[in-house]
């Protein structure tokens, strides 16, 4: 059981203290198209936080499951938290993993709109003195290397929210929860002020999903998922190998 969420206190401190390391996990609950669940995000990040911390004998606590969403939250049931409040939030949960000794702490989010939220929260500890044994680990940029498992274009070049990347993703880990009658494939016209300032996914994107979700697979899931898996575990040993040449 990797789930501290499942452990008496003296279970759970004596695996943390032992064990190589402790995984942070968030995610969100925000609109992933018309096919997927709100949950999505958290979902996936705790089945990536199991598979690898049975990998790299760490354990995880349950999700930070409300992220910031800013970009999806004027769509109806999306639930988006403050950035200030979530690095707060955080850097609480942090702080009290902290008591309990760990060899090393990772954060680790699915969701994107989180990433921002970690770096200031590692900054604050460095800041503080106490970011030595805390780290950033993330499956961003993931597609860039997913190009043999595809088979659709991502929209504007990158973006993979609720498409097939991230439905494969789903009926692999949970196909049950995938509902492919309902899946999309949509490619609205990319706005000209994209990335050049804040625009909410709503004016422009009409089922919350980009690309074309109808042409995932639970086997290019599993290969996805594979994928990922082997990109968080050389993270990892990424910081192990740095915790050797401090």
């Amino acid at each position: 059981m990797r789930n501290l969420f499942y452990q008496n206190w003296t279970a759970a401190s004596k695996n943390i203290r032992e064990s190589e390391g402790v995984l942070i996990t968030l995610g969100s609950v925000e609109e992933h198209g018309l096919h997927l669940p709100l949950g999505t995000d958290t979902i996936l990040a705790q089945a990536f936080a199991q598979e690898i911390c049975e990998r790299e004998n760490m354990y995880y606590y349950p999700c930070i499951t409300y992220g910031q969403v800013w970009s999806a939250r004027d769509f109806e049931s999306t639930i988006s938290i403050n950035p200030a409040c979530l690095e707060n939030y955080c850097l609480q949960a942090v702080e009290s993993v902290m008591r309990a000794r760990p060899r090393r702490i990772i954060l680790f989010s699915f969701h994107n709109g989180n990433h921002k939220v970690i770096d200031d929260v590692l900054r604050t500890l460095t800041d503080r003195g106490d970011g030595e044994n805390v780290f950033h680990i993330k499956a961003a940029g993931i597609e860039k290397k997913a190009g043999h498992i595809l088979t659709t274009p991502l929209w504007n070049g990158s973006i993979w929210h609720a498409g097939e990347l991230e439905t494969s993703l789903m009926l692999y880990v949970n196909e049950e929860l995938v509902d492919m009658k309902a899946a999309t494939a949509e490619f609205p016209p990319v706005p000209l002020l994209y990335g050049k300032k804040p625009i909410p996914w709503r004016e422009f994107l009409e089922s919350g999903a980009f690309g074309d979700a109808s042409a995932a697979t639970a086997e290019k899931g599993r290969e996805l998922f594979e994928l990922i898996c082997r990109e968080l575990q050389a993270q990892i040993h990424c910081v192990k190998e740095g915790d050797k040449n401090e």
